[in-house]
């Protein structure tokens, strides 16, 4: 069951999202939970050296594996009101900015009070469990997602989520199941025989499979 909408002890948050909604007012459905009413319980613990110490400065692309106990909705930047439910969420992206991608998965692993990407506004409200990362030196973010959408069950429920400047449909895709890594790996192989190596780095116990 889900539990009723309060925004009253976050008027700061509460007007953020509807500033970034272009002031239009935020007016949920149903009495599904507001994203500040979920992460208080849901968010992963920030842990500094787990694992974008571990992480290259290189450049390279990602996928954050979520996993959602509690569907809710939230304003989203100029995409407005979206519904995310239960089960889990794969966002992918590239980090090639300063910093590469220890400074992106950084950045990723700590609360957004002001958001910047898609992701930010709503990864508090769900629960980090992997990070998938490549120092491959393409971009790899846009084959990732098509290979993310073709496993069993996967759907892009969100277009333009993530894809406002390419021609993808979407960066978030979810999954009913936990991805495997070692399907997602000879898929990937499969369609990108060039692709450089990967690393999976499991929140719980660190960096984990690789693949050369």
């Amino acid at each position: 069951m889900t539990r009723q909408l309060k925004t009253k002890r976050h008027p700061l948050k509460k007007w953020r999202l509807v500033q970034a909604c272009g002031g239009s007012a935020y007016k949920p459905e149903g009495n599904l939970p507001a994203v500040e009413d979920v992460k208080r319980k849901t968010l992963n613990p920030f842990r500094p050296n787990d694992p974008f110490e571990m992480a290259s400065d290189r450049h390279g692309s990602y996928a954050l594996v979520f996993k959602c106990t509690v569907p809710f909705q939230v304003v989203t930047g100029k995409l407005g009101p979206i519904f995310i439910s239960g089960g889990y969420w794969i966002y992918v992206g590239s980090a090639f900015g300063q910093g590469g991608l220890r400074a992106r998965l950084t950045h990723h692993l700590k609360p957004s009070h002001r958001p910047h990407w898609h992701i930010d506004y709503i990864k508090s409200a769900m629960r980090l469990v992997e990070i998938w990362t490549t120092t491959d030196t393409a971009k790899r973010e846009h084959d990732w997602a098509m290979v993310f959408s073709t496993l069993n069950g996967a759907s892009r429920p969100i277009p333009g989520f993530g894809a406002t400047d390419c021609m993808c449909r979407s960066h978030l895709i979810h999954l009913p199941r936990r991805p495997g890594f070692s399907n997602f790996k000879k898929q990937l192989r499969t369609a990108i025989p060039e692709h450089g190596p990967l690393v999976r780095f499991d929140l719980n116990k660190g960096p984990l499979d690789g693949v050369k």
